[in-house]
This record gives C-alpha cells, structure tokens and sequence, in this order.
C-alpha cells in the first residue's frame, strides 16, 4: 500500500486509475468551513480504533500461558513488556496501512481497504491473501474467547466441558456469526459500530466498574474518581460514535 501510494498507480493517469469504476477512483476534498478537518465524525476513527486494540479479552489467557521468570519472581514485569511491545507494533502497522490506504484513495476509501484496489494489481492480490490466512488463523482465537465469554456469563463453565455442549454451542455461534457476515458486506460500519459498542465497554466501562467495585480501602478517592471519570469517558465514545456511525 505504501509503493501504491509512492509510485501513483492508482492517480490519475496511474496504470490502475482506468481499471477502477468511477465510484472507486480516488477522490480529495479540501477542508472547508462547512466541513472543518475537526469534526465529529472523528468518533468514527475512534471507535475502529477501539476495534483494533481490542485484546482485552484473551488477556487472562495470554497472562497464563506466559513463563514466569526463571528466578521464580513475578511475571508481571514480563507480561507489561510483551502488551508494551505488541501495542506498539500495532499501532505502527495499522497507522502506516491507515495513512497509505487513505491517502491513495480519499473519501473513496472502503471499508475493508483492500478492496478499493484494482483485482488486477498483483500487490493487492497478494495482500488479499496475506488477509485471508490472517483471518483464518485468528479466528479460532477470537472464537474461544467468544465462546467461554458466553458460558462464563450464564453461569456454565462446568456444563461447558461437557463435549455435548461444547459443540451445541460451537455450531450455533459459527451458524450466527458466519450467517450474518454473509449479509452484513460494510465491513467498516462492522468495525466502527462494534468499536463504539463493544470496544468502549472493554476498554473503557468495564475495567474503571471493576476497579470501582473493589471492596473498600481498595483505592483511594482520586484513583476512585479518575475510573469514574473514564466510565464517563467510555459511555460518550459509545454513544456519540454509535450516532456517528449509524449517520
């Protein structure tokens, strides 16, 4: 995306400009007064982004699986070093890919990137691929925190071992889930709506309400009020950037 952006292939007058449909080809539009570079549908980039530092929920299984330190000392140390690490070469990739993809391609940018290029760019192709077996291989992460999230909140755990339910309820989550990707084609709206929804209670509500519940003497009354002011926080990204994006 980036040599795309680099050598113009996609400008004007570029080898692929002519192979996309005129919806598709890349489309700039100066900041106005009537739509100021400042405004709120930034919310919308706030809650994709929410989606995309979303691993909150394998945290605990990350945490476990981890070595601890040969000396027999905590591994927390080494547990903040890797999230430290895989945060920050996160954001390095997904800034470079958001630049590039928009860049390239402007208001014309779709949801899933990848397909605002030409299917005869062999680049692109290639990524496709590189996305595919991404999805493929992540998926059963995401799965299984899914999974265990659901039988955790209804109280099932234990039942859950059992191999009858195990699959019940692997088949009715993939039947769901894969039913409705074969309908719901905006993957943006996907990202940013469930970023706004999902991604602000994760990230934001529900920690700062489990640090609040804490038995008392737990925190003093600044930590208190900060977690209670990140809660606030994390109800207005949910409301407004569900607005947002639903507009």
């Amino acid at each position: 995306m980036i040599l795309r952006f680099f050598d113009k292939s996609y400008a004007v007058g570029g080898k692929f400009f002519a192979k996309l449909a005129e919806s598709a080809r890349p489309a700039f539009a100066a900041p106005t007064a009537a739509a100021p570079l400042i405004n709120a549908n930034m919310f919308v980039l706030v809650s994709m982004l929410a989606s995309a530092f979303l691993a909150h929920y394998n945290a605990p299984k990350f945490y476990n699986e981890l070595e601890a330190p040969a000396d027999g000392g905590s591994k927390l140390g080494r547990f903040n070093f890797v999230v430290a690490g895989g945060f920050l070469m996160s954001c390095v990739v997904m800034g470079l890919v958001m630049a590039a993809g928009f860049m390239t391609f402007g208001k014309a940018s779709q949801g899933l990137i990848l397909n605002s290029y030409a299917t005869s760019d062999p680049l692109a192709s290639l990524a496709r691929l590189g996305i595919g077996l991404s999805i493929i291989f992540s998926y059963p992460l995401n799965f299984v925190g899914l999974r265990e999230g659901i039988l955790a909140f209804v109280g099932k755990t234990e039942e859950g071992k059992k191999n009858s339910v195990h699959v019940a309820l692997t088949l009715a989550i993939m039947l769901l889930m894969n039913g409705s990707a074969l309908f719901l084609k905006d993957l943006g709206l996907v990202v940013a709506l469930g970023g706004a929804v999902l991604g602000s209670a994760l990230v934001y509500i529900f920690p700062a309400l489990m640090a609040i519940g804490e038995k008392a003497g737990a925190m003093g009354k600044a930590e208190k009020l900060a977690n209670w002011a990140l809660t606030g926080l994390g109800v207005f990204f949910a409301v407004l950037g569900s607005i947002m994006c639903l507009k």
